[in-house]
């Protein structure tokens, strides 16, 4: 991968300026930031809801859910990854002895693009394409942006992989949003497909509440 060299020097520094600024309470915190426990329970509780007042549509929003993440995790992973072969940090000879390595973590031998931040990133655009609602909007893309932050953390992502997956995923979200649109009519004849799908006050609530709950779990474990 060809880049102009202040740009790759830029990149370089700024993956160590944040790096280096580590202890072991971040250690903790970004490192279960990076694993799959947020996603698991954001998506399990956000679709339990969904299902409670829209039924079988539901259906349709887990597909398109489901494939804006397939589809910006094979372009990143599948794709842009072994054409573009651009190392991670933890594998780069010029930076990967100046690196803070947690838990022995190094990755893959490739780094660009990030495929976590292609795939929160596109399920952050996708739901809130979908959901239409300020706060639950906000709280989406925070995670998405904590989580791409901790991949430059780790060491394992230089920040031109992190702007890289967030394009991926952006991009991979709104298309497959305005697909799922364009399709319903035809796929859905018998059911309208409601955007935003109905989600009453209190039931985003209880989504806001999770949310926060999984974040102040993960704050407290840091510290052990």
């Amino acid at each position: 991968m060809y880049l102009p060299a202040p740009l790759v020097e830029w990149d370089k520094n700024l993956l160590l300026l944040i790096n280096q600024h580590h202890n072991s309470w971040f250690d903790g915190f970004f490192w279960s930031l990076s694993s799959q426990f947020l996603p698991v329970v954001f998506g399990v509780v956000l679709l339990l809801l969904l299902a409670k007042d829209n039924g079988l549509k539901t259906l349709w929003y887990i597909f398109f859910l489901t494939l804006t993440v397939a589809l910006a995790d094979n372009i990143a992973s599948a794709i842009i990854k072994p054409v573009v072969c651009r190392l991670r940090p933890t594998h780069d000879p010029s930076v990967m002895n100046l690196l803070h390595i947690v838990n022995n973590y190094r990755g893959g031998m490739y780094g660009f693009v990030s495929s976590h931040a292609a795939n929160t990133f596109g399920a952050a655009i996708f739901m809130s394409l979908l959901l239409r609602h300020r706060h639950i909007s906000i709280a989406l893309f925070l995670w998405a942006i904590l989580t791409s932050y901790s991949r430059m953390y780790l060491g394992v992502h230089f920040p031109l992989d992190i702007l890289g997956g967030m394009t991926v995923g952006l991009l991979s979200g709104a298309c497959c949003f305005l697909l799922m649109e364009m399709l319903a009519p035809k796929v859905m004849k018998r059911l309208n497909l409601d955007v935003p799908p109905y989600m009453p006050k209190r039931e985003r609530g209880y989504f806001l509440i999770v949310y926060g709950a999984a974040f102040f779990f993960i704050v407290v474990k840091s510290f052990f």
